[in-house]
């Protein structure tokens, strides 16, 4: 039986820096022109090791709109340093599962309770449960369970989602309109069979549900898009 997880979470924890990540992500494989630049390291073999986390990792998209979208994003100068993280921040949800996972059953729904900070040892602990449940998924040694949950961290701290050593303070972003605009869009390509709020990828909006729906009907967002509400229910047809 395949296995749904990797651990590639390790290894893009271990990329330095994701601004020259992500423009060495542009100009290789995007829209923009240029050479690896700051993107070097002191051996080839890293070097591979990390372009091939990239590729695994970050590279897999739904469809070509997906990908031309996300390319556009990440070479686009009027995106600030941050909101590209963010753009990669929910990329990454999509291109490698257990970073998704753990996204969705753990860091969201510490943001969305209103928690302040969140422990390594909360997703090693997801870690454990999903290898005790789940035949043949993460059967890996407690080291590198832990070793995962504190790199998993180290991620969100290099997106600008968390703060701190041990214990990382929750760093809540600004979902500027560029991004809110980016994120529905993504939504509706990465599971283009539901365009409701109900998408599973809607938890990754940093937005409660009202505030969402607010967004969506706002003046300046309609030419985007067309909204139909029946009752309580909303579904989003992109222009």
């Amino acid at each position: 039986m395949a296995q749904k997880y990797d651990s590639g979470v390790n290894i893009m924890g271990s990329i330095p820096d994701y601004n020259v990540m992500l423009d060495y992500i542009s100009d290789t494989y995007g829209v923009t022109n240029g050479s690896t630049g700051a993107f070097e390291f002191r051996s080839e073999k890293s070097f591979k090791r990390f372009v091939a986390a990239i590729e695994s990792c970050i590279l897999r998209f739904e469809n070509d709109e997906h990908k031309k979208m996300f390319f556009e994003a990440i070479g686009n100068k009027e995106f600030s340093i941050q909101e590209r993280l963010i753009v990669l921040f929910w990329q990454l949800t999509y291109s490698n599962k257990l970073f998704s996972r753990i996204s969705a059953e753990v860091f969201m729904k510490a943001v969305y309770s209103g928690r302040v900070t969140i422990l390594a040892e909360e997703i090693t602990s997801f870690l454990r449960h999903i290898k005790e449940t789940e035949p043949g998924e993460l059967q890996w040694s407690e080291d590198t369970l832990k070793i995962s949950g504190s790199k998993y961290l180290t991620i969100l701290k290099k997106i600008g989602l968390a703060d701190g050593a041990i214990k990382k303070t929750i760093v809540h972003p600004v979902i500027t309109s560029n991004l809110f605009v980016y994120f529905i869009r993504f939504v509706q390509q990465v599971v283009p069979g539901d365009k409701t709020l109900h998408n599973p990828y809607m938890i990754f909006a940093f937005n409660e549900e009202q505030s969402i729906i607010a967004r969506l009907k706002k003046i300046e967002n309609i030419q985007y898009w067309d909204i139909a509400q029946v009752g309580s229910e909303i579904s989003i047809d992109i222009k």
